[in-house]
């Protein structure tokens, strides 16, 4: 798992070069149930992305998939961090009828091909589920900084396990458009699934924005069961746009609620049928984006009392112009 994290930071470090004539952004995200005025099951989340030339990364890297498959000139790097805990976290043993607590460390890269009609990504996960992801020390952080309780469950979390996904979505960039008095609006359409042994799942989803401008991505930010995916390549003029959408999807496996893969440890029983619900607003400009989303999350397992609720604050911005 070390070496795969090493690995993964070594594929960013070609993000961080300079290039005469390549523009390139940088997004950082940070997702919390703190938004939406709950402290239970999925309750933080960072990730910083790098938008980076395809050329800037080794020859050898670059025929690995999913970089070989990608028509564009850059790809998406990314670093993050997720943190699951159970409703209740005053408990010392946990509920094992509630959510587990759980951590996952990833390293993503995302490369997309846009057609005529249809732009399609390809999603590559690699980190490590359990105290390896450094779940509990990063509460531990924030909670000396806040002044609130520490939290004492986490010896039950779920072990050590490599973290692999690969993802593959469809979307119809703007199977409608028009005008709504002075507004812009159109409506996007995607299908995927994603596949591995951290989670398992297909999903069909749209999104409908409305604003004085709408950049060539859906809407600020694709939200899942996975990690955030930035599509941010600059706009064509400032302005700014609020979005809808709805996401439904199959879950076939889902470690933060099934539990480790290959030994026993606490669980609970995943619902198959799932859904998210969001809205938005983002303030762009051509070389930046400030957003934030509001997701509601349908209930994910057996004697889950009510959705979720998290909000997500995105940032976009130039690291290097042209």
């Amino acid at each position: 798992m070390r070496r795969a994290l090493a690995c993964l930071a070594f594929l960013l470090l070609p993000a961080t070069g300079l290039a005469d004539d390549v523009p390139r952004f940088a997004s950082f995200f940070l997702e919390n149930d703190f938004f939406a005025g709950t402290d239970r099951h999925y309750t933080n989340g960072l990730q910083v992305a790098f938008v980076t030339p395809l050329d800037s990364l080794p020859q050898g890297v670059r025929n690995l998939p999913p970089f070989d498959r990608s028509a564009e000139k850059d790809v998406v790097l990314a670093f993050g961090q997720r943190i699951y805990t159970p409703a209740n976290t005053q408990d010392t043993v946990p509920d094992p009828r509630d959510r587990p607590y759980a951590g996952w460390l990833y390293g993503l890269a995302d490369v997309q091909v846009r057609n005529d009609e249809t732009l399609d990504h390809v999603t590559l996960t690699l980190g490590v589920v359990g105290p390896a992801a450094l779940a509990r020390q990063t509460q531990d952080v924030f909670h000396h900084v806040t002044g609130t309780r520490r939290v004492d469950g986490w010896n039950a979390q779920l072990r050590n396990e490599p973290a692999v996904t690969v993802a593959f979505e469809r979307a119809w960039p703007a199977v409608a458009s028009g005008r709504l008095g002075g507004l812009r609006h159109d409506l996007a359409v995607r299908s995927g699934a994603t596949l591995g042994n951290v989670i398992t799942y297909a999903n069909v989803g749209t999104v409908w924005r409305a604003g004085t401008v709408l950049p060539a991505d859906l809407p600020a930010t694709q939200i899942s069961l996975g990690p955030p995916r930035d599509g941010f390549r600059g706009a064509p003029a400032n302005g700014w746009y609020a979005w809808g959408g709805a996401d439904a999807r199959a879950v076939a496996r889902n470690i933060f609620l099934d539990g480790n893969s290959f030994r026993d440890g606490p669980s609970v029983k995943r619902k198959v049928g799932g859904h998210d619900l969001q809205v938005g607003i983002a303030a762009i400009w051509t070389t930046m984006r400030l957003s934030f989303t509001l997701v509601q999350r349908g209930r994910e397992f057996e004697g889950q009392r009510s959705p979720d609720r998290f909000g997500q604050l995105a940032l976009s911005l130039p690291y290097q112009t042209r």
